[in-house]
């Protein structure tokens, strides 16, 4: 994992020199943080999933109206309102807008907007845990 955010991280700064106005620490620390959240995302659907094709089915199925409704790829300010709502319960939106602060406004760990991101990142790295742990234990009885 760490290999991979090297690797995307010198593809953002070398080959599409992106500019980063904020701190380089946060953007790497950030960026660890969401390959954690997606591995423990990977393993609650391992521990869901009996067979390999429901899980690659379940994987796909989520990751992409993720990407669409978190604003990665789409403004969360042109999402309906009630999408706008849900985008907000989504493990990648607010550390999405955290990375953006970071990276163009230059903010650091005292804003809001960037505490926020890590804080949910975290939340939903610990849900996805717990909620791993629990689908074992009931797998096993």
């Amino acid at each position: 994992m760490v290999g991979q955010t090297v690797l995307v991280l010198i593809v953002m700064f070398a080959i599409f020199q992106l500019k980063c106005i904020g701190n380089l620490a946060l953007v790497v620390a950030l960026t660890l943080l969401q390959g954690l959240c997606g591995m423990s995302f990977g393993f609650l659907i391992s521990a869901v999933c009996t067979q390999e094709r429901d899980a690659a089915q379940l994987a796909l199925g989520s990751f992409y109206p993720t990407l669409m409704i978190s604003g990665v790829l789409w403004p969360i300010e042109a999402l309906p309102w009630g999408l706008r709502y849900f985008a907000l319960l989504m493990p990648l939106t607010l550390a999405t807008t955290a990375m953006r602060s970071i990276m163009l406004r230059g903010w650091g760990f005292g804003w809001s907007d960037v505490y926020l991101g890590f804080i949910a990142t975290c939340a939903w790295i610990m849900t996805f845990l717990i909620m791993t742990l629990l689908f074992l234990r009931l797998k096993n009885k």
